[in-house]
């Protein structure tokens, strides 16, 4: 008998707690009004993540000619959007053990990939690009937790496909009855994402075989495939000469784009630490 996704989390009594500054940014994403200075606040109650987005805050990313030297600052300069960004993806790289089979570094480099990728495209067809770099980072966060519990029923899908291969998602669904994104989707909402969130994470690897598209999840299934070429020695040319347009053509992206965009380590240049 297959399972399904919600029968493992009820199995499962280690799912992460996210630090209470990261859950309350998430609580920030559909706020009609934010109070900032609690936010600052609360961030800064947190040394090991502050310490984290004040470095980022003054990298390569984001070239400023201005150092962040405070939380404030960092609100004021970047916006709570990417202060957001930045919070969530330090908070979660530092609370989700990535098995050794799936190697940690591996594993959060492709997220981390996907999610500048999500962004790129997200930029070019009017949607949130720090929300589709949220999503993208964390498109793939079922998987740790899958193979952790599920070694064994999986041991054969790791023979098919890789976990950053577009069929890992159906592999996974063959063999066990759900996938990675459909526990990431039901960890989403279990986390309090906004649903824009956790519909791009369970549509993410088959946008189009939706019942209700996402635009987001399209986005994200963009930057995955970008993300992946790269774990395959493939150049941007070669990624986009494989890329299923009908996607691109879904969010009104001509094909050309995809060819144009740069390399995704040179979009997430100056973001490494984020995820490290």
């Amino acid at each position: 008998m297959l399972a399904t996704s919600a029968s493992l989390l009820s199995r499962i009594h280690a799912i992460p707690t996210m630090p209470k500054v990261v859950q309350a940014l998430i609580s920030t994403f559909d706020a009609s009004e934010v109070d900032v200075p609690r936010i600052a606040r609360l961030v800064n109650t947190d040394p090991v993540i502050a310490a984290k987005v004040l470095r980022l805050a003054n990298s390569s990313y984001y070239h400023r000619a201005r150092a962040v030297s405070t939380i404030n600052d960092a609100v004021v300069f970047l916006g709570l959007d990417a202060l957001r960004m930045l919070v969530i993806g330090a908070g979660f790289a530092g609370s989700v053990p990535v098995p050794q089979s799936l190697g940690r570094n591996l594993y959060w480099r492709y997220c981390l990939h996907t999610a500048v990728a999500a962004k790129f495209f997200a930029a070019h067809c009017d949607e949130d690009s720090e929300t589709a770099f949220t999503a993208g980072l964390l498109h793939a966060i079922g998987e740790p937790l899958m193979v952790t519990a599920m070694e064994s029923e999986l041991r054969d899908v790791d023979l098919e496909a890789r976990f950053y291969d577009h069929e890992r998602a159906r592999c996974e669904r063959a063999a066990i009855g759900f996938s990675f994104s459909d526990l990431g989707g039901d960890l989403a909402e279990s986390w309090c994402f906004p649903a824009a969130v956790v519909a791009a994470i369970r549509t993410a690897p088959e946008p189009l075989e939706q019942t209700v598209f996402s635009r987001l999840g399209a986005c994200v299934y963009l930057g995955a495939h970008f993300a992946a070429a790269h774990e395959r020695s493939e150049s941007v040319e070669q990624a986009a000469s494989t890329l299923d347009a009908r996607v691109l053509d879904s969010v009104g992206i001509d094909l050309a784009k995809a060819f144009d965009m740069p390399p995704v380590r040179v979009l997430a240049q100056g973001l490494e630490e984020l995820v490290a």
